[in-house]
This record gives C-alpha cells, structure tokens and sequence, in this order.
C-alpha cells in the first residue's frame, strides 16, 4: 500500500466518522444525508482502488453504490431500502465469488446461521405482516455474503481477503442488531449506535480490500 493511500485512507475514515457524529449525535441527528456522506467516504475509497487496479473491482464500487442508496431508502420506505440492501448483497456475493471459487465449506457458515435465525425468530417473522418475506429472504443473502467472504482468507490468504471478511462479519452482526429491532418493536439510541458503528465500518474495510 502507496503512502498516497494510506493517507487517503485515514483521511477518508476520519471524515467517514465525523458525518456518523453528525447523524447520531449531533444537534440535528437522525439527517439521512449526513448518514449518506458517512457511506460516501468507502465509496470513494473503493472508486479510487478501482481506478488503480484498472477496473478489476467496479463491480465491489457497485455494490457500495447501492449500500449508499440504501442507506436512503430505508429511512423513507423500509421495505424498499430491505430490497435495495438485498441487491447490494447479491452484487457482493458474485464480487466474493470471483474472488475465489466457493467450496462445499463455504456453505456451512450459511446453514448454521440460517438454521439459528428460524430457531430464534421462527415464531415471531409470521407475525410481521407485509415485513415478513423481506426479513425472510434478506437474512439468506445477507448469510450467504457473509459465508462466502469468511472463507476467503482461506482460499486466498492476503490482507485484502481478511478486509473482506472483517467488513462481512461487521455488515452480517449490524444487520443482525436492526432486524431484532425490527421484530421485537426495541429501538434505543444505544441500538442505532451499535448498528451504525458496525456498519459504516464494514462497508469501509470492503472498500479498504481494493488498495491493500
């Protein structure tokens, strides 16, 4: 990693966490544009690690294009923005996937965490109403993400694999933290910290893996 990046980088995740002060903390906290510049720094990240390596990681800037859309659209319509989250992952698992080719391990981590999610909340996703297909299908992709980013420092060891699966982990337990929230009526400040702070963080070390 150039000098160049490194400072780059820092610059970008202070600027990252200083629009994440403005949405959760500050005077007019809860302004989904200062929510938007906070994912807008990885995406700039990822756009200049994309243009370095000549285009091999557009579609990774994809993916965090429509996370940064997303992040809009699920403080307007949650639904919408569920399903706009779901094709951020769907861009992500075909990036993971020509990365390195999956294995039959690789789908493990997807059943467990699958299998737990309907032990858990088997009960409860029924009595969603119109949220219970997206909060359905999402954990899926979200799982399946994760299952295949979490393999990669084993199929191909290096700093960038380990930033993807990092960022995976990050996105799958911020997600995870929402969608309880969701299901249980239980939103507290607390809670929007810990999802966003796990988050913004994710979809930075995503973007991180293209300039290391």
């Amino acid at each position: 990693m150039a000098v160049t990046e490194i400072v780059l980088a820092v610059v970008l995740f202070l600027g990252m966490e200083a629009c994440l002060y403005l949405y959760l903390d500050s005077p007019k906290r809860g302004s989904l544009f200062w929510k938007a510049c906070a994912t807008l720094m990885p995406v700039l990240l990822c756009l200049s690690g994309s243009l370095r390596s000549g285009g091999e990681h557009y579609l990774l800037l994809a993916a965090l294009c429509v996370c940064l859309i997303s992040d809009v659209l699920i403080g307007v319509h949650f639904v919408s923005g569920v399903l706009s989250f779901l094709t951020a992952h769907i861009l992500l698992m075909v990036y993971l996937v020509r990365q390195a080719p999956p294995t039959l391990w690789s789908l493990l981590p997807w059943a467990v965490l699958y299998g737990l999610l309907w032990l858990y909340y088997g009960k409860e996703i029924p009595t969603l109403g119109k949220r219970a297909v997206p909060m359905c299908l999402y954990p899926a992709f979200l799982f399946g993400m994760f299952s295949l980013a979490v393999a990669l420092p084993f199929l191909r060891p290096g700093p960038s694999s380990v930033c993807l699966a990092l960022g995976a982990a990050c996105f799958c337990v911020s997600d995870m933290v929402l969608g309880d929230g969701v299901v249980h009526e239980k939103q507290s400040r607390l809670r929007d910290h810990v999802i966003m702070h796990l988050y913004e963080p994710a979809v930075f070390l995503f973007a991180l893996s293209t300039i290391w």
